[in-house]
């Protein structure tokens, strides 16, 4: 083998491991993330273990932003109802949806794409609706972690991304 072809192949190699996963696949991620979520007894604000297996770095950061300026503002306003983050802000819904099913996957790593439709059952504030969200993913420490969440618009709801809802929460006076 000619030198040049040599290091051709030993640079394909090193990419190749360069984004291999020790975890599982970006649906897989997602499916996790998302049943983790519905489940009334978790709280993934509190959940330090939690972040750490299914979010970015840069995702965890905006989320303890976003918990210290509520907790600034509800100390700056005793008495006034503060929005903090939970479960439903990377939800994007105040009452969270009865099920979802990841509908298409898409991973280039190091970044993945997967589409989801939430829906509501008959005993939900809506009934009968659904909503995509797409969850994107950063191949990070050689696992899938979600850094970002977008909310396409619904009847009930704008479009919006995790980030910016992160953002304006952490803004809060």
């Amino acid at each position: 083998m000619k030198f040049p072809a040599l290091l051709l192949l030993l640079g394909v190699l090193t990419v190749s491991a360069a984004s291999t996963t020790t975890g599982p696949a970006p649906d897989s991620t997602v499916n996790d993330f998302f049943t983790y979520l519905l489940n009334p007894k978790h709280d993934i604000t509190k959940d330090s273990a939690a972040q750490t297996r299914w979010l970015t770095k840069d995702v965890r950061h905006a989320l303890a932003t976003a918990i210290a300026g509520s907790d600034k503002a509800a100390k700056a306003h005793p008495g006034e109802q503060i929005d903090a983050p939970n479960n439903g802000t990377f939800l994007a819904a105040w009452d969270p949806p009865t099920s979802f099913k990841v509908t298409e996957a898409k991973s280039t790593p190091p970044t993945a794409r997967v589409d989801l439709r939430f829906a509501w059952g008959p005993k939900s504030q809506y009934p009968g609706q659904t909503r995509m969200i797409t969850a994107l993913l950063t191949l990070e420490d050689g696992a899938w972690r979600i850094s970002d969440i977008h909310s396409h618009a619904a009847k009930f709801n704008p479009d919006s991304t995790l980030l910016g809802d992160l953002r304006k929460l952490a803004k809060q006076h």
